[in-house]
């Protein structure tokens, strides 16, 4: 949201100074705008701005248009790699006595049924978040604003890949980031904001604990 006295873009609510200067507004819009020719180093170093639960990322990379490129390779990028390493022990298992070919070809239609369930998941997960935030607490973000910064984020859910505890510390960090973009872009508090995240994501969880025995992703 934006306030109409001053000027700054804020989320659940803000303490308002009063109008502000021509210099205070031009460094205020500077906070919010990409530096020119920004690249995969920019947005790289704003996903780990916004997995460190900064507000002010989160609002810039949510009105970035070339923030959703960048987010869809990174989220591309962090299904590829927990898929490889989560699915090629698991063929290579199964496929023992076949040869190499018949083992590339099974890791390459296995990631991309991994990946078209996962990218399934993703979007019906974030859908359902932003559905349940507009119609019970008015949520005034679009969807497109709340896909930005949690695809630059997704990259959290790669710690299911740390031996014993990834997998609850995936779901903590998700839950996390899902909080603060709906709370930040969504303008719902911040306890609203939360029960929702943890909600779905524990409803998603037991789905994909139900659909995929043996590789969990979240």
């Amino acid at each position: 949201m934006k306030c109409e006295v001053c000027g700054m873009e804020y989320g659940v609510s803000h303490s308002c100074g009063g109008p502000r200067s021509p210099e205070a507004q031009q460094i205020a819009m500077a906070d919010m705008t990409p530096p020119a020719g920004a690249g995969p180093a920019y947005y790289l170093g704003e996903a780990w701005k916004i997995v460190g639960w900064d507000d002010l990322a989160i609002r810039r990379n949510s009105k970035d248009a070339a923030a959703t490129t960048y987010g869809v390779l990174f989220w591309f990028a962090s299904m590829l790699l927990i898929l490889v390493i989560q699915t090629y022990p698991l063929m290579k298992m199964k496929l023992a006595n076949a040869s190499p070919g018949t083992l590339a070809v099974g890791m390459v239609f296995g990631l991309a049924f991994g990946m078209i369930v996962m990218g399934l998941i993703t979007f019906l997960q974030l859908g359902l978040c932003h559905l349940i935030a507009k119609v019970s607490f008015g949520a005034s973000g679009k969807f497109v604003e709340v896909m930005r910064p949690l695809l630059l984020g997704w990259f959290v859910n790669c710690l299911i890949l740390i031996p014993v505890a990834g997998m609850l510390l995936a779901g903590i960090g998700w839950t996390a980031v899902l909080m603060m973009v709906f709370e930040e872009v969504d303008g719902i508090g911040r306890l609203q904001a939360f029960g929702i995240s943890a909600g779905i994501n524990v409803c998603f969880f037991a789905i994909q604990i139900a659909l995929m025995p043996t590789t969990h992703h979240l």
